[in-house]
C-alpha cells in the first residue's frame, strides 16, 4: 500500500450512494460518512449507541449508575445501524476486499464534545472510561461486520480533541486521568485482528510532553499526518523518535493534499507533486531516514474532504491511481 491513496472518511457528497462509485474501487476502499447527514457527524452517529444520549438536540449524554455499570462490564459488541452508517451497508454489496479501511471517533474527542444537561464536559477519569468501553466495544462490532467481506481492516481512530484534552488534564481539572491513561486506553480499543491507524487533526509536532512523544511512543500504527498545515520541520530529537517508530513498524500518511477547493491553484497531481517534494525536504533536513519513509507511507488528504466540493472529492479519488509513482519519484535522491 506504499504510495496509494488513504481516505480520511468524510465526505461533502449529498447523497451517501454516490461515492460508493469511486471509494469501492481505490487500492484502499473504506467506509465515509456524509457529512450533510445530521445522523453521521462524527460524534452524534457513534454516541446514539449509549443509553440516555440525546439525539434530537446537541450533544447531551447523562449517565446514571445503571448504565455506566452496564457499559463498562459488557464485552459485546456494538455496531452502528444504516441510518447512522449508510457506507457499512452500501460497501457490501458483494464485493470481496483484500484490504479495507474504517474509522471512529476516538475517547478523548468523544468525552470532550459531549455534556451532561447541566452543560459539563465529561473529561473525567470515570467518563473517558466509560467512552473507552463505548469506542471498544464499537471497534468488536465494526470488525466483526467487516470481516464478513473484508481480509484485513485497518481501522482508523480519529482524535481532533486530544490536545485540548491534554490541556485540561495538565491544568489539573481532571483529577485521576493523566495523559498516559489516554494513550494507553485509547490504544486498547483496537482489536488485535486490525491494523492501527491514529489521525491527529491539530499540529503533531506539538506532541511532546517532557521528553515524551506520544504518538511515536505508544502503538505502532499507520499516523495520519496534516503537512500542508503543518509542515514536517521537526527537532533531531523527534526525528530520532519517528525513525523509531518507524522501524517498530509504524507508518505514515502524509496528508500533502489540501481539503478545500480553494486551496489549489495548480492541479491535483501538480499540488501533490509540489507538495510532497517540500515535505519530503524538510522530512530529510530534519533527520528523518527517507528510507524508512519510503518503505512505510501512504498519501491522503490534511483532513477528511467534508469541506471539498463534490467535483473535487471525486477527482482526488479519480487520480489517486498515479498517487503511487509521483510518492516513488518523490523520494529518489537525484530528485
Amino acid at each position: 500500500m506504499v504510495g496509494h491513496f488513504f481516505g480520511v472518511g468524510s465526505l461533502g457528497e449529498p447523497d451517501p450512494a454516490i461515492p460508493l462509485g469511486y471509494v469501492k474501487h481505490l487500492k484502499l476502499p473504506y467506509t465515509y460518512s456524509i457529512t450533510s447527514l445530521r445522523e453521521e457527524d462524527m460524534i452524534r452517529q457513534f454516541a446514539v449507541l449509549s443509553e440516555g444520549f440525546e439525539e434530537e438536540g446537541d450533544f447531551i449524554l447523562d449517565v446514571d449508575i445503571h448504565t455506566y455499570r452496564e457499559m463498562v462490564s459488557d464485552d459485546g459488541p456494538l455496531m452502528l445501524d444504516k441510518e447512522h452508517g449508510h457506507s457499512f451497508y452500501l460497501m457490501k454489496n458483494g464485493t470481496r476486499y483484500p484490504i479495507f479501511k474504517t474509522q471512529q471517533t476516538a475517547p478523548a474527542s468523544m468525552c470532550f464534545s459531549i455534556r451532561d444537561s447541566s452543560g459539563k464536559q465529561h473529561v473525567t477519569q470515570n467518563m473517558f472510561h466509560f467512552f473507552q468501553r463505548l469506542m471498544a466495544r464499537i471497534s468488536i462490532g465494526q470488525v466483526q461486520y467487516l470481516r464478513e467481506f473484508c481480509d484485513t481492516i485497518i481501522l482508523c481512530q480519529d482524535d481532533p480533541s486530544l490536545g485540548l484534552v491534554s490541556e485540561i488534564v495538565n491544568q489539573g481539572q481532571a483529577p485521576g486521568l493523566t495523559l498516559r491513561d489516554i494513550i494507553q486506553k485509547t490504544d486498547s480499543v483496537y482489536p488485535d485482528s486490525v491494523i492501527p491507524a491514529f489521525h491527529y487533526c491539530d499540529d503533531w509536532r506539538q506532541m511532546e510532553f517532557d521528553g515524551w512523544y506520544p504518538l511515536w511512543e505508544s502503538k505502532p500504527k499507520l499516523a495520519h499526518l496534516d503537512v500542508v498545515r503543518y509542515p514536517p520541520e521537526v527537532s533531531q530529537e523527534q526525528a530520532e523518535k519517528m525513525n523509531a517508530f518507524m522501524k517498530k513498524g509504524g507508518g505514515f500518511a502524509l496528508g500533502v493534499l489540501p481539503n478545500v477547493d480553494d486551496s489549489y491553484s495548480k492541479s491535483i497531481l501538480e499540488t501533490l507533486q509540489s507538495n510532497l517534494k517540500q515535505s519530503v525536504r524538510f522530512l530529510n533536513d530534519s533527520g528523518v531516514d527517507l528510507n524508512l519513509v519510503k518503505k512505510n507511507t501512504m498519501i491522503s488528504t490534511q483532513c477528511g474532504l467534508s469541506g471539498a466540493s463534490p467535483e473535487l472529492s471525486r477527482k482526488i479519488h479519480e487520480e489517486s491511481s498515479k498517487f503511487q509513482e509521483i510518492f516513488l519519484e518523490a523520494l529518489e535522491p537525484s530528485k
